[in-house]
């Protein structure tokens, strides 16, 4: 049985912040776990000196990190941490879209294509613009405090994951872990990513998650490889099939009317239910 139930609430993709962090309860048994957690935690209201940064420095301090550095611009409301652990391994976590954060709202709408200046190929100019407010205090954290860092690891989700996506290159990241990641660029983006061999990527689709369809590769924009999909039970699978996987979203489209959509609480779409933070995070906690 899953540690964790799969959660159709409003609650879970509005204000994923809202419910308690894995991270000061137990120990991530890997990186893939930690990173899945961090994207979820990075919705953390860390903005708030009083309550959420110090919420946010004790539970990263529970896995062995250090006092966490606050990546922010207002003006896009971007936002994201990073944190250095004891054994040189760092993280950089990327906050997704929060509905009373209307800049960020915009920035996921606009569709227009530019080319990269910290890579290849060309992007979407609103996660363009917002991963490049946040670059200048990321790139200066990883010269000073992260200069002597291991490895590191990229997260988030949405269009946090969508940031880190476009960053993974710049900062030099060994391990990208994208939850809910919309399309970021071009097919000479995904490309020139793909070849970056030093790259591991984990590129994590769950189940019927509809803004991993966005943005549409019908106007130029293609994702990048690694995917990893995680099935209408919570499992991670990483290789189903294209057929499998349709037919297992159309089983859990009608298994979700027939459970959840008549709760006034809970979300009327499976498709949206399923790019909650709480239901990726159920298949590896």
């Amino acid at each position: 049985m899953l540690a964790l139930d799969y959660d159709p609430s409003q609650t879970a993709l509005y204000h994923p912040e809202a419910l308690p962090s894995l991270l000061g309860s137990m120990q991530a048994r890997d990186e893939l776990t930690l990173a899945v957690e961090a994207a979820r935690l990075a919705y953390l209201r860390f903005e708030d000196i009083h309550t959420g940064r110090p919420a946010l420095a004790t539970l990263l301090s529970v896995q062995g990190f250090g006092q966490p550095v606050i990546f922010r611009h207002a003006a896009t409301d971007s936002e994201g941490f990073g944190a250095l652990r004891k054994d040189g391994s760092a993280l950089i976590a990327l906050r997704g879209t929060q509905i009373d954060h209307i800049n960020e709202v915009l920035s996921d709408h606009q569709v227009v294509r530019m080319g990269w200046p910290l890579g290849a190929g060309k992007v979407h100019s609103g996660f363009a613009n917002a991963a490049l407010e946040l670059w200048p205090s990321i790139e200066t954290w990883l010269k000073q405090t992260a200069r002597q860092r291991r490895s590191l690891t990229i997260t988030g989700h949405g269009l946090g994951a969508a940031i880190a996506t476009l960053l993974a290159e710049p900062v030099e990241a060994d391990f990208l872990v994208a939850l809910g990641s919309p399309r970021v660029g071009d097919s000479g983006f995904a490309e020139h990513v793909s070849a970056n061999s030093r790259l591991r990527v984990a590129r994590l689709v769950d189940c019927c998650d509809v803004v991993t369809e966005l943005v549409p590769a019908s106007l130029g924009f293609k994702h990048i490889h690694g995917l990893g999909y995680i099935d209408r039970f919570g499992v991670f699978q990483d290789d189903l099939s294209s057929t499998l996987i349709h037919q297992d979203q159309q089983e859990a489209r009608f298994d979700y009317l027939a459970r959840y959509a008549d709760n006034a609480e809970n979300l009327f779409l499976r498709d949206w239910a399923d790019h909650s933070p709480i239901n990726y995070v159920r298949a590896f906690w």
